[in-house]
């Protein structure tokens, strides 16, 4: 069974809506990504979005309204590196909102598992819907799409799961994970932390996950 970390996303939900959504320098924003040519800046319905065009998704990409911010990129060190940069400039703009922004965080993640033993419909079939398989006389096949729940854990930590058959290879699982945090009252997180949540939460989501899929 291989893993592969698909990509990672910051969310951001504010203590407090913004009152004016920020509008970064066009030159900053086009370099955010180091592409500024495929790169992208404006103000739509989302808010205010910096995107790298014509990549595969997920899409490197912020994104910031009166309610949230989002940050997406496609490995961890990459992710912690564009956070860094962006509130550089939002502590610029709102340096007293930048105090204490938060009222929860995600440390969000999306991944693959190849090369499985069997094949995803049977795998997740044989996890989630057994029941319904050998209880039911009338059911030949369940051919799973999306699997969602929320794992709670004992230490009060708890993930949102989507699991879904890998598009086009029968032996593969595609998950997203939100991993949500409470963050009321507490500072804004540096560079530093946000790397260390990162890390701890996509080596825990390869242990959790990998074990339902044995």
């Amino acid at each position: 069974m291989k893993h592969g970390l698909i990509g990672c996303s910051f969310v951001g939900v504010w203590e407090k809506p913004l009152q004016a959504i920020p509008e970064f320098d066009r030159r900053f924003s086009l370099n955010l990504f180091g592409d500024p040519y495929s790169t992208t800046c404006g103000f739509t319905p989302e808010g205010y979005v910096i995107a790298k065009q014509f990549a595969p998704s997920p899409q490197p990409s912020v994104i910031i309204s009166p309610a949230r911010i989002q940050v997406s990129e496609l490995t961890i060190t990459r992710v912690t590196e564009v956070y860094s940069q962006v509130f550089q400039e939002l502590k610029q703009q709102f340096p007293h909102d930048m105090m204490f922004p938060f009222s929860s965080i995600g440390i969000n993640s999306e991944h693959e598992w190849l090369e499985l033993e069997s094949t995803s419909e049977t795998i997740l079939n044989k996890r989630f819907f057994a029941n319904l398989l050998y209880s039911q006389s009338d059911t030949e096949r369940i051919l799973p799409f999306d699997v969602r729940f929320e794992w709670r854990f004992k230490d009060q930590t708890k993930l949102n799961v989507l699991l879904q058959p890998r598009a086009g290879i029968p032996n593969g699982v595609f998950a997203g994970i939100n991993d949500d945090r409470f963050w009321s009252e507490k500072p804004l997180p540096n560079s530093e932390l946000i790397l260390d949540l990162f890390t701890e939460s996509v080596a825990n989501v390869k242990t959790k996950v990998a074990g339902l899929l044995n």
